[in-house]
This record gives C-alpha cells, structure tokens and sequence, in this order.
C-alpha cells in the first residue's frame, strides 16, 4: 500500500468541499433553465469548463472519506457494498427525474398549447419510438436533456472498487489507469450506448472518471498530509496565466484561434463528452487557485453554518428537487425573453425552495442525533426494560 493513503492525519469533515458543492449545485440549477438572466453570470461564462465538472471532482472527493477510507482500513466488501448500494439509489432516482421530465413538458404542452415542447430534451424520440425509448430510458441508455448526470456518476461509483484497489497499491498507479481510460475513450470513442438513438452518453463515464479520480486523489492527500494540494508560487502563476486565457477566449469568442493552431480536437478543442484537455486543465487551474487561498480570504475558513455548506451537505436531495424545479422553470420560460424582474423571481424561487430543503434536512438529522444519544448511555434495569430506539442518522458525504 502506498504510503500516500496509510495513517491518516485528518478525519474531520472539510466543509469548504460542501461550501463548494452547494456552488456548484445553485450554478447547476441556474444553467439548467436555459434562456434567463441570470445564467450569463455562471462559470461557465468564464472559462472553458463549468459546474458540471467541479461537483463531480467533489464527489470523488467526498468519495475519498465516504467509501476509500473503509476500503483501505480492510473493509473491502463493505466499502464496495457501500459504493454500488448508493449506485442503485441514483439509478432509482434517475428514473424519478426522467419521469418527471416526461410528466412535466406533457403538461406544459397540454396547459400552454406548446407541442414544440415535446420536441425539446430528447422528447421526440419517445413521441416518434415510445417503446423503444422506455427501453432506453429503463436501461440508462436514452437520457433526457438535463438530466442526464447521475447515470455517468452512478457508473463511477460500480468502477470506484476498482480503482481504490489500485490506490492501495500505489496512488499513482490509480491515476495512471485512469489517464490511460481517459486516452482510450478519446481515441477510440469509448463510450456507453445511447439506445435507441446512436452514438453515446453526454457525459462520458469512461473519460469522466479522470475528473473523479482527481478528486479521490485529492481527497486521500488531505487524509494523509492534511492538504489536498501544495502550495507552489509558480504553480499559482501558471493556474492564473490559463484562467486568465480561458476568460479571454470565452469573453471575446476567440475560439477561432485555437481552432488554427492546427491540433487535435482533444488537445485543442472544448469537447464536453469526452473532457477534451483545455476543459480539463482549466478545471485543474480553477481548483488550485481556489484550494490555495489567502489565509485572509472568506474561502480559507468555511463554518458548518454556512448557507451553501448546508446545501453542500445534503446534495442528491437538494440536486434531485432543484432538478425539478429547473424543469418546471424550463416549461414556463420556454421562448421567453430574458427579464430582470421574472428571472429573479423564478431563480430565487428555486433557490429558496432547495436552501429550505437543505435547513429542513439538518434539522431533521440534529433532531435524530440527540433523540438516539440520551438512550445510548442511560442504563438498562430490570425495572427499566429497553426501548428499541432508532440509531442516529448521519449525512452522506458522497
């Protein structure tokens, strides 16, 4: 076993990766209801990669405590168990959401007489093939337009066995294999079926796993050194000179001029599917600067308090609900203009909706906490019999 990961030092939940986490879900939720205001101010405008890529880091970060922990401890079976359980889970939940896509446009071209509706998302492949397109949709294959990011995620945590065995071995032999799948896909166009239409998944589970295994690396670098990253001057001037370029292109649609430099579509190119490199090193860049701030920055210490750590906390529910919200948003802005007033209402709205939730879902696992604790050190006597009291309910980190 490499000596990256044995003897941890750090044990403690890191509530800048929720912080992070409730960022990246609040973007997530904005860019998902295409067409208002408020998506002009995302990252995605500002670089080459976006949201999407910084909570599935996150979630290999997480997955690092969640699931790698255990595994390395010798507790193989129940770590791998753990993995694939919370894999099926996200398949339940898939299937949820892509119904509620369905039910959801139905409505919306029933109550607003807008039938282009059902031609949007991925909808026309299951007005034009509806039982070859539930066959799809059952199989993770047909994936409707955003929601389309737990089957990639679901598929990562069935591989993370796999590669933590190769992280006991060698932390770099784990991010090795994984660089090597990264290349695979990319040159042989790897990728899962798309049935029934042809092609493959949006997000590409054999090249997205790159970004997850950076983030379990991460994660088992913090638990072993107590940092993620070392800070190197040199190293923050690179990841600010590329964000800075990044910017540009974006900024002033440059776009062109990576396109002469002649290279291929992975090297030069802004492919999303297959995380073609300047997407990829943009994200390494933006995840540096940001893991390295100034001891005087309000991103060096994040409190449990804080409003999107709580978001953070609480993901897949948060994400599941602000994922139908986003689809009700996208009924109701369909060909619409952008406006001020409107957008914020239907933004904060959302926003709202998921940071109560989120309070919502603290409580309710404060409330289980100290219910659990007072029976777990009081006496039993005969005459005092026990009472079968529910064990204490603890957030997921992954």
């Amino acid at each position: 076993m490499s000596t990256a990961i044995k003897s941890p030092s750090v044990t403690g939940r890191d509530h800048r990766v929720d912080f992070w986490r409730g960022i990246a879900l609040a973007m997530i939720f904005i860019n998902h209801i295409p067409g208002n205001l408020w998506e002009n101010f995302t990252s995605r405008n500002f670089g080459f990669s976006d949201a999407a890529e910084i909570f599935v880091f996150l979630a290999g970060f997480a997955s690092a405590y969640a699931y790698g922990r255990p595994f390395l401890a010798g507790r193989k079976l129940v770590a791998a168990v753990r993995a694939w359980r919370r894999a099926g889970v996200l398949y339940l939940v898939q299937i949820t959401l892509s119904m509620a896509a369905l039910g959801i446009f139905s409505w919306g071209a029933l109550a607003f007489g807008r039938g282009d509706l059902l031609q949007t998302i991925g909808l026309s492949s299951f007005v034009q093939s509806p039982v070859e397109t539930m066959i799809g949709l059952a199989t993770l294959g047909h994936q409707f337009g955003y929601v389309n990011i737990l089957p990639m995620y679901s598929v990562l945590l069935l591989m993370l066995p796999g590669f933590l065995v190769l992280a006991r071995i060698d932390l770099r032999l784990m991010l090795g294999a994984s660089v090597l799948l990264w290349v695979v896909a990319a040159l042989f166009s790897l990728d899962m079926p798309a049935y029934p239409l042809p092609g493959g998944w949006f997000f590409n589970p054999f090249s997205w796993q790159l970004i997850f295994v950076l983030g379990l690396t991460c994660g088992f670098r913090r638990i072993r050194f107590g940092e993620a990253t070392s800070y190197s001057p040199w190293l923050m001037g690179i990841a600010l000179a590329y964000a800075f370029v990044a910017f540009l292109t974006i900024r002033f649609s440059l776009w062109s001029w990576w396109g002469d430099l002649g290279l291929p579509v992975m090297i030069a190119g802004f492919d999303k599917t297959y995380v073609s490199l300047p997407r990829l090193l943009h994200l390494v860049a933006i995840l540096y600067i940001f893991s390295n701030p100034a001891k005087t920055s309000v991103f060096a210490t994040i409190s449990r308090d804080n409003l999107f750590a709580m978001v953070g906390r609480h993901s897949l529910p948060v994400f599941a609900v602000g994922t139908v919200l986003s689809l009700f948003g996208q009924v109701i802005k369909f060909g619409g203009e952008p406006s001020l007033v409107f957008d914020s209402a239907l933004i904060l709205g959302g926003l709202s909706v998921q940071i109560a939730l989120a309070r919502f879902l603290d409580w309710w696992t404060d409330y289980n906490r100290r219910l659990a604790e007072p029976a777990a050190v009081r006496p039993v006597t005969a005459a005092s019999p026990a009472i079968p009291v529910a064990a204490p309910v603890t957030p997921r980190t992954a």
